[in-house]
């Protein structure tokens, strides 16, 4: 028994060593910084996107931010206060300005997160054009926001299914239990959130990685995300009254304390995968 706590420890400390010693909660604060500078730019090019795609509107894109975000009603809020007043300024001068803002402050986010996983991936390559992969990423992580929201459509199609199915008292009560457990988009998101993370840890820090090996940092990050929010959620909303401090600021200081665990969180899925590397072998 003792052996197996022993053991537990040392593989506790090869996960938290590296990624204390390699000061990665610095590389978190950096990254929180630009990828906050760039979600206004970003969410402008989405905007341009969705009013020209039928049927889709702000409150389409709101659903979808939601679904990773903490459901904190201050966030709520400010989120959808924003993309109503993004949507205004999204002409084709300003989209093509908000390119320029967008690819270097998101770049830059993507290029500390880089750095933060090159640190703690074995076999991870340092090369001069990494900030044009940073660029490249950025651009591959946006069309997977708008593919996730094109398939938000498809809940007009199930959703005559569904009332069709609740007509039977069988199924009536699967429908109940799951419409009040996860919805539709949590079906879609968690899965585009498991392969995004997992692409991440796969390709950014450079160098040739096996996908399958880092399955045990992407289910760590993904479920931390996940649970995170939901505790992070539930704590705002019923013990932190941050608004009687911070006032107005209340919803952009809960959003860069939620980001900032979530990109450590992020990296420690990468410690993670490295410290079970370095076990393996």
């Amino acid at each position: 028994m003792n052996s197996r706590v022993q053991r537990s420890k040392d593989f506790v400390f090869s996960v938290l060593g590296p990624f204390l010693g390699q000061n990665m909660p610095i590389f978190a604060g950096c990254a929180t910084l630009f990828l906050l500078m760039a979600s206004f730019p970003l969410l402008i090019w989405v905007l341009v996107i969705v009013n020209h795609l039928p049927g889709y509107s702000i409150t389409d894109v709101a659903d979808l931010l939601y679904q990773f975000l903490p459901q904190v009603p201050e966030i709520q809020d400010v989120i959808l206060e924003v993309l109503y007043g993004l949507n205004t300024q999204s002409t084709t001068f300003v989209a093509s300005f908000a390119a320029v803002t967008m690819l270097y402050s998101a770049s830059s986010g993507m290029y500390a997160i880089q750095k933060g996983l090159q640190r703690l991936t074995p076999g991870a390559r340092y090369k001069l054009y990494d900030r044009l992969l940073a660029i490249l990423y950025t651009v591959i992580f946006e069309g997977l926001l708008l593919a996730v929201l094109l398939l938000q459509g498809l809940r007009s199609i199930f959703r005559p299914l569904s009332l069709l199915l609740a007509r039977n008292p069988y199924w009536s009560d699967i429908i109940e239990w799951f419409s009040h457990w996860i919805s539709f988009s949590d079906i879609l998101a968690i899965p585009v959130l498991f392969f995004a993370i997992l692409l991440m840890y796969t390709y950014v820090p450079g160098g040739k990685r096996s996908p399958r090996l880092q399955i045990p940092g992407t289910v760590f990050a993904s479920a931390g995300w996940v649970l995170f929010s939901r505790i992070f959620s539930f704590y705002i909303m019923h013990f932190w009254k941050l608004s009687y401090i911070y006032g107005s600021l209340t919803a952009i200081i809960l959003m860069i304390l939620w980001l900032d665990i979530i990109v450590n969180l992020l990296f420690l899925g990468a410690a993670l995968n490295a410290a079970l590397q370095r076990k393996n072998y």
